[in-house]
């Protein structure tokens, strides 16, 4: 009777080891700045936080950084076009899901790391900023301070509907999906782990079911 106690205690503990955590992204994950002001604020002074919503608009384009440094990731998220007549803006709808974002890095507009392009008919593209590298297609992409790798499937859901992103990282190798189909991937990252961020660049936008998991694979 022991021992069979003691199997079965022991197996518990093996596959509870094995659940894979998800973790949701609140509030107190995050610190804001703002291109006038790069001191870190509070979300709320920044940001409007309604309806299980972060709902990006103003005139300062900004970031939403996370205080922790994520590895070998994979970050879930939904995003959809604020369409508001009281937030509406002219001129192409923008923004970006930043990762991979050294500790190191300064706070401001906008970070070194690797960005997941938000923005009309680009949506997808890589962007690797402050000499960040890759490779895509098996050849190397250039250093530069904002270097573009675009997409090849365009999959963005009609303006006003929620689009679902997921963003898997692993030892360099990165993939990155839009509304549940693969639309870029890279290997050999030259940044492999760090800070992620979601921006505002003067589009009003709105996030939803942010979650994080740890992955040990790709």
């Amino acid at each position: 009777m022991f021992k069979k106690s003691t199997f079965v205690i022991a197996l518990l503990i093996i596959l509870n080891s094995c659940v894979v955590q998800r973790k949701v992204l609140e509030m107190d994950d995050w610190y804001a700045f703002t291109k006038t002001n790069t001191a870190q604020q509070e979300p709320s002074k920044v940001y409007e936080f309604a309806d299980g919503m972060i709902r990006m608009h103003g005139e300062d384009p900004s970031c939403l950084m996370t205080k922790k440094s994520y590895k070998n990731f994979e970050l879930t998220l939904e995003y959809r076009w604020n369409l508001e007549e009281k937030y509406k803006i002219k001129g192409t709808k923008n923004s970006g899901v930043m990762y991979n974002i050294p500790l190191g890095a300064s706070d401001k507009i906008w970070p070194k790391g690797i960005q997941f392009q938000i923005k009309e008919n680009t949506t997808g593209d890589f962007i690797f900023l402050d000499q960040v590298t890759a490779k895509v297609n098996g050849k190397l992409v250039e250093a530069g301070a904002s270097v573009v790798s675009p997409k090849f499937l365009e999959n963005e859901n009609p303006y006003g509907e929620w689009n679902i992103v997921v963003i898997k990282s692993f030892n360099g190798k990165i993939k990155q999906y839009l509304n549940g189909k693969l639309v870029n991937e890279c290997t050999e990252a030259s940044s492999t782990e760090g800070k992620i961020s979601l921006n505002y660049e003067r589009s009003p936008i709105d996030f939803r079911n942010i979650t994080i998991k740890n992955i040990s694979k790709d």
